[in-house]
């Protein structure tokens, strides 16, 4: 038999989530929670149902946007939107901050 109230570590492991996340979620009242003294447990069936009003399903209609994309520009229509072209003619170590020639120098000045 299940348990009807799941402690965090559960809760974490049913959502593919970390402890901790599930904790601050806990902390600020996203996720259902009931308290039994110093312990917090979340219910099954509410959390069955929180995950079922957050599920976001695709629609069959063609004019309607879906609410993950709702405000994400289309990046085919707006010239130069695109990735910025790798730039030419700099070395790539000023691009990454000049890594190698440090590290050169701090070897050699430690022996």
């Amino acid at each position: 038999m299940e348990p009807l109230l799941l402690k965090a570590g559960d809760v974490a492991k049913l959502l593919g989530l970390g402890r901790s996340k599930v904790f601050a979620m806990l902390a600020v009242g996203e996720l259902p929670v009931i308290r039994i003294g110093r312990s917090v447990r979340v219910p099954r069936a509410a959390l069955e149902d929180w995950i079922a009003e957050r599920t976001q399903h695709a629609s069959g209609r063609s004019g309607d946007a879906d609410p993950l994309f709702a405000e994400v520009e289309d990046r085919d229509s707006v010239p130069g939107a695109g990735p910025a072209p790798p730039a030419q003619g700099v070395p790539r170590e000023a691009i990454v901050g000049g890594r190698k020639a440090s590290r050169k120098a701090s070897s050699g000045a430690s022996s």
